[in-house]
């Protein structure tokens, strides 16, 4: 299906900032790769000295099935409802450093897969993790054709082109949180090695749609 040209093929190049000193980061990243089982690599890509902005990678040597089973069993790390969790640890992190610190991309990569969740709201990542993995596994079923096909790549979220006609109104609704959260589970992209394009898939019709869509470039 056609993709804007803006979509999730054409990202910012990614510009990491060295000079802010992040305490507590090797015991962060010690604490994700103890409980999800991960090579974990962690990134500033703010341009401020004022603000530190992560791109959190988890390397997995599993794949999306086998992750899937055992994140419903509780058996494969945990992103809010634990002690252990990925929000607890950010959390912790966040106390040792004055500046503040958010999450601007998460990324896991998988024997089959890589998924890849974008900031659109102050904490957002934090906040909704665990309920787009538990989304995944909802609809695992159909984003596989039917066990037939893993896409290689999905990215949450993408958006409509009708919805992008005032990036600046999307983008004060996005920072405000008016429902922003739902935004995470209307439209993901998907690749498959079958297809020349991306494809969308939407939650709602549990199906891939037809349309132009966008990532939020920010």
């Amino acid at each position: 299906m056609p993709l804007n040209t803006d979509g999730f093929d054409n990202l910012p190049h990614v510009k990491f900032n060295n000079d802010i000193e992040i305490e507590g980061l090797e015991h962060f990243i010690k604490n994700l790769e103890k409980h999800f089982f991960s090579q974990v690599t962690v990134r500033n890509c703010s341009t401020s000295v004022n603000s530190i902005n992560l791109i959190i990678e988890l390397d997995c040597n599993i794949g999306l099935l086998d992750t899937l089973h055992h994140f419903e069993n509780n058996l494969w790390g945990s992103f809010k409802s634990s002690k252990y969790s990925f929000a607890a640890a950010l959390a912790q992190l966040k106390e040792c450093n004055i500046t503040g610190i958010e999450v601007e991309e998460f990324s896991l990569f998988l024997n089959d897969t890589s998924i890849v969740v974008n900031r659109i709201y102050d904490q957002s990542i934090e906040e909704q993790l665990e309920r787009i993995l538990i989304e995944i596994n909802k609809h695992h079923i159909n984003i596989t054709k039917g066990l037939s096909e893993i896409p290689y790549e999905i990215y949450v979220p993408v958006f409509e082109d009708e919805f992008m006609e005032n990036e600046n109104t999307l983008l004060m609704n996005i920072t405000s949180g008016n429902h922003s959260e739902l935004d995470y589970f209307s439209f993901w992209g998907l690749y498959y090695y079958s297809e020349e394009e991306g494809v969308v898939y939407s939650l709602k019709n549990q199906k891939t749609i037809e349309g132009d869509v966008q990532m939020l470039n920010r």
